[in-house]
């Protein structure tokens, strides 16, 4: 068994995925099944400009400290940390993807790592998909998107993966998706991609559907329900569900929530939230049903917060700190 990780916004290295991994790990030895092979797509390193866009934010918020000294530039451009590190870092890696240029050299980059993966391992005939936030876009766009030219990466993924190019000596039988996090349905308005696309995706798929899970944080705000949106009950051979993972993001959330504070526990909740399903285990309990096939009627699992996302000392004391912040503008 293949597992290809594709990842979403705001990610600096490749272990992002490390942490699920060692949750799947468990769960493998624990069923006493053989361990499957793991790879973490990494298209991070693509040129992207929110930093240099900051640099300029920055400097337009000095030089209006520096002619009103009386204003206070954190109340009157509020919730910066917010802005910079998750809203500005999700608009830009979005844009970076959809220009044209750097867009397929994502596409080109995840095809070459998809590639050496499949080669690694040819005796293994099973691929499955985890992808996260905008990689799930990513990933949308490029199994079912026909907006690309003929030359285009997207065309290489494919092949890889069809049931059809069995004769190549890097193709697999793509098993499953899981998305996380996604906000495909948004981004689909001005993709336009169709159930029609899908269904002649999964056309090939005779004796076993195509089994995708959709995993959604209570808390996250990109994350949406997709069946409906995709009209994925009209799909022959292609088994979707929505699945919820019902919990806090953290425990400012959970305390906020807990007073009546609805606003505040999604300021403090929604980034953590949105970045949570890698160390969840929630999302590994649904992967893992996704990945071996046990595909019951469960839509979500509510789980404690301290049983979902391991939280330290110092990161409650940062989270509390945020929510003061937050209180005070």
């Amino acid at each position: 068994m293949l597992i290809f990780f594709l990842h979403g916004v705001s990610t600096k290295n490749a272990d992002y995925s490390k942490p699920l991994q060692n949750l799947l790990r468990k769960e493998f030895n624990r069923i006493g099944q053989p361990l499957p092979h793991f790879y973490a797509g990494f298209w991070g390193n693509v040129f992207k400009q929110t930093g240099q866009m900051w640099n300029g934010i920055h400097q337009d918020l000095q030089e209006l400290r520096s002619s009103n000294s009386q204003a206070d530039v954190q109340d009157i451009f509020r919730y910066q940390e917010l802005r910079e590190d998750f809203i500005s870092q999700f608009f830009g890696d979005a844009l970076t993807y959809f220009n044209t240029e750097r867009g397929l050299d994502i596409r080109d980059t995840l095809a070459d790592q998809l590639y050496k993966f499949l080669k690694n391992y040819p005796q293994e005939t099973d691929l499955h998909i985890v992808s996260h936030s905008l990689g799930t876009v990513i990933l949308w766009d490029a199994l079912f998107s026909d907006r690309f030219a003929n030359d285009d990466p997207a065309y290489t993924i494919r092949s890889l993966i069809s049931s059809h190019a069995r004769n190549s000596a890097a193709s697999v039988h793509l098993k499953s998706l899981t998305t996380m996090g996604s906000p495909i349905v948004f981004f689909n308005m001005m993709l336009g991609v169709g159930y029609e696309q899908v269904k002649a995706f999964t056309s090939s798929y005779k004796s076993e559907a195509l089994r995708w899970i959709n995993i959604l944080h209570s808390s996250d705000i990109i994350a949406y329900p997709l069946r409906s949106g995709l009209n994925a009950n009209q799909i022959p051979n292609l088994f979707f569900r929505d699945r919820y993972v019902w919990t806090d993001a953290n425990v400012a959330e959970k305390a906020a929530r807990t007073f009546g504070q609805v606003h505040t526990a999604m300021a403090v909740g929604a980034s953590d939230a949105h970045c949570s399903y890698w160390q969840s285990r929630g999302t590994a309990r649904f992967v893992m049903q996704n990945l071996l096939g046990n595909t019951s009627s469960l839509d979500f699992t509510k789980i404690d917060l301290d049983g979902d996302i391991p939280v330290s000392v110092d990161h409650i004391a940062d989270i509390f700190q945020k929510l003061k912040d937050f209180g005070n503008t």
